[in-house]
């Protein structure tokens, strides 16, 4: 058909508009719709052009809306808790993509990264949402966990700390402590250790920790009773017992208050139920002097019970026990049981221990000789005990009424120490008693000497006149016999302190 006129061209555009308008307009249109019946309608060269001209109706599916970001964060919390955590991430971060602003939707998605096992991708997602919001404590916190887990502690700190102006939390406090532990911060551990048990007073591993903090800082009460509240909380464990058996022995809890019990077939050095048996009472069957619970001997006894790594050190630790409770012969026994196990480093101090224990039997030779041990040892540590030690010997040979024994061991102590005028004055009053009169003025004169506004110094000078008539005045000291020098050998404790002897009476 040709088109002649304008009228013509106006009157086909109005016949091609009417389909396309009646096509929007009609609600119902849709894909499912059956087509037309081809026998009913008629066909023109305007419906064939209104036809080539509007295209088919779309798909339902294809008109819905896109989901918006509440959706996909609904649908991807769903799959967090269903344990679909790849499905979680997929749809976590597509409501990040759409709304950043949301600290929950980065929240959430940090959240499904871990349980997945993508530490670091958890970890980028927490340290944006502190960048916006540094108030946010649950962010920090689980960043620090991944910090922590990962050993970053100078991390866990950097992230933890501001935190505490936002709020005091207890799982903030306990997790700054740790890291401050770990990383020698002790005194800083200590203070957030306090505040951690405060706000949550039942945590047994935080009363551990503080109780190993007090321990390294010599607090040993304050370790003590972070220890048994540890304890009484429920951890239990070999190591436990002996951190806390340690700081019974430092506050010289060595024993507790003994008690007399009954044990059926009880052994000595044994625990049996709350009471470590320590020696059998003569008088009775079965009968024990017990150690209670609150006491060094019972929590070392009860951690070797337990299994703790048999250490050394240990055994050292419980014969010292022994030792310091004056239990000498049952200290003296164990201390030679463990002498070829000791290790180098610690054999100054075993061999110092191991000689006052010796001393407390009445083994003076042996005293000496394993001070000398010690002494070649560690010179800079022991060599200020040798005088002592002598002095010691010498007023025990004294009290045993050995006159000749105790010049000897006061010569000794003389030789060792030639600028002391007590020991002159002892040794010249102990010739005096021997009735070696030109030897007791020599050590008169010394004293003299030394010290020439002595206290006593009319009274000496009244016995060296007594006593001087046909005496040289170029006396020498006296010289210990050569044949009694103890010999030298190996072990490492405290330095005691020396004690001085007391002038002989005359």
């Amino acid at each position: 058909m040709r088109i002649r006129n304008q009228d013509t061209i106006q009157r086909l555009a109005i016949a091609l508009a009417l389909p396309v308008l009646a096509l929007v307009a009609s609600p119902a249109i849709t894909s499912s719709a059956e087509p037309p019946n081809e026998t009913s309608q008629e066909t023109s060269p305007v419906a064939d052009a209104a036809s080539d001209a509007v295209p088919a109706p779309a798909s339902a599916e294809t008109t819905q809306p896109a989901p918006d970001a509440e959706e996909f964060f609904t649908q991807g919390r769903d799959a967090l808790f269903g344990g679909q955590y790849d499905w979680a991430i997929e749809l976590l971060g597509q409501a990040v993509a759409a709304d950043k602003t949301k600290t929950s939707y980065r929240l959430y998605l940090a959240r499904a990264y871990r349980y997945a096992g993508q530490h670091e991708q958890a970890a980028t997602q927490l340290d944006e949402i502190l960048k916006t919001s540094p108030d946010h404590v649950e962010a920090g916190q689980a960043l620090a966990e991944i910090h922590s887990e990962a050993k970053r502690f100078k991390d866990v700190v950097r992230v933890l700390e501001p935190l505490l102006k936002y709020r005091h939390d207890y799982l903030t406090y306990h997790m700054l402590a740790e890291a401050q532990y770990n990383l020698g911060e002790h005194e800083k551990a200590r203070k957030h250790y306090e505040e951690a048990v405060k706000l949550n007073p039942d945590s047994p591993s935080d009363h551990y920790q503080l109780g190993n903090i007090y321990l390294s800082g010599n607090f040993f009460a304050l370790a003590a009773e972070s220890y048994q509240s540890a304890l009484r909380l429920g951890l239990d464990s070999a190591v436990l017992h002996y951190k806390l058996g340690s700081a019974y022995f430092n506050l010289r809890n060595y024993f507790g208050q003994v008690t007399i019990q009954t044990v059926k077939s009880g052994q000595p050095g044994t625990i049996s139920g709350k009471w470590y048996l320590i020696e059998p009472v003569p008088e009775g069957k079965d009968v024990f002097r017990c150690a209670p619970e609150a006491s060094a001997a019972y929590q070392i006894a009860k951690a070797l019970a337990d299994g703790i790594e048999d250490r050394p050190d240990i055994h050292v630790l419980r014969a010292t026990i022994y030792l310091n409770a004056r239990r000498y012969a049952q200290a003296y026994e164990m201390f030679t049981k463990i002498g070829d196990t000791v290790p180098k480093e610690d054999k100054a101090l075993f061999a110092y221990y191991y000689s006052q224990a010796a001393f407390g039997t009445g083994q003076y030779d042996r005293y000496l000789e394993l001070l000398q041990e010690a002494i070649q040892l560690d010179p800079e540590a022991y060599k200020s005990t040798l005088v002592d030690a002598y002095t010691k010997v010498a007023q025990q040979y004294n009290q045993a009424g050995q006159l000749d024994r105790y010049i000897e061991y006061l010569a000794k102590a003389v030789a060792e120490s030639p600028q002391s005028a007590l020991l002159h004055h002892s040794l010249g009053n102990a010739y005096e008693e021997a009735l070696k009169h030109d030897q007791a003025v020599a050590q008169w004169r010394m004293v003299l000497d030394l010290e020439p506004e002595h206290p006593q110094r009319m009274q000496l000078l009244n016995l060296i006149g007594k006593y001087q008539s046909g005496l040289s005045f170029s006396a020498t000291p006296a010289e210990p016999p050569q044949s009694e020098k103890p010999k030298p050998r190996n072990p490492n404790p405290a330095k005691p302190k020396a004690t001085k002897p007391a002038a002989k009476k005359q």
